[in-house]
């Protein structure tokens, strides 16, 4: 399969795979998995003063899962937590040259980044009760 040299590159060397040491303040994560894909991610998000951080992922899926995962956390840096909720990685596709049939990996990246904005929702929940 031809890949585009971004999804290569990404694939090859991702920036931000991996996990924040247990106790980062404003830590939260989030995560989805369809087994008939074959695709597992996790994203992990801090979040302080209402502005991401830093994210970092887990994944388990083709280039293309793991070149947008890295795109997606890169992406969500430096931008306000509502981000998690706005991620659009049907706008992305087509830049990073995702065939159509792998789309539903993709939409799995949008429910990994979603879980982590349910996760901050209910821990500001409970900070103001």
């Amino acid at each position: 399969m031809d890949y585009s040299s971004e999804v290569e590159q990404r694939f090859l060397s991702p920036s931000r795979v991996g996990e924040f040491e247990k106790g980062t303040p404003g830590l939260v994560s989030g995560e989805a998995a369809d087994r008939t894909l074959n695709v597992w991610i996790r994203f992990q998000v801090q979040v302080l003063d209402g502005a991401i951080r830093a994210a970092r992922f887990s994944v388990y899926g083709c280039p293309y899962t793991v070149a947008a995962a890295d795109w997606a956390a890169e992406w969500l840096e430096g931008r306000s937590s509502t981000a998690l909720e706005e991620l659009g990685m049907l706008r992305r596709y087509k830049k990073l040259g995702v065939p159509v049939e792998k789309l539903g990996k993709l939409l799995l990246i949008e429910d990994a980044a979603a879980a982590c904005w349910r996760e901050l929702d209910g821990l500001e929940r409970q900070k103001r009760n």
